[in-house]
């Protein structure tokens, strides 16, 4: 499938990165160089590891919240995106994200509550029975 690029909207193919050869060889980079400079000076803050590797602190914290990075500059700050506590890694707490679990494990998929049909009626081709009541 084609697609333009997310960074310079170049036409590319890839079946699933949103961005071209060139442009992914480029944040790779910069993740390297955001990860080997933190392993180095891991007491580092993240306007240091952005200064130091020219990479954007948005992009630094994109990382973080990914979960990318072994060792996280020491102020990095990150929200729950649904209650708004301090976390370190991810989009939300451990306490939201165990609320959203037990919340999906006892709410029944709607399939689930649709009656089943006796395994003889299941192995019929259906669309005689619908001929035949015409």
């Amino acid at each position: 499938m084609l697609k333009n690029c997310e960074v310079c909207h170049r036409v590319f193919s890839h079946p699933a990165r949103s961005l071209c050869q060139q442009c992914f060889e480029t944040a790779q980079m910069s993740f390297e160089a955001v990860k080997k400079y933190l392993r180095e000076n891991p007491g580092a803050t993240v306007a240091e590891v952005s200064e130091k590797t020219e990479v954007p602190v948005d992009l630094i914290y994109e990382y973080i919240s990914e979960g990318r990075l072994d060792v996280v500059p020491r102020d990095a700050r990150l929200k729950c995106s649904i209650c708004g506590t301090d976390i370190k890694v991810g989009k939300v707490c451990s306490k939201c994200r165990a609320d959203l679990r037990s919340t999906i494990s006892t709410s029944a998929p709607a399939w689930e509550s649709t009656p089943r049909r006796s395994t003889k009626d299941a192995n019929r081709v259906h669309t005689l029975d619908h001929i035949k009541k015409r």
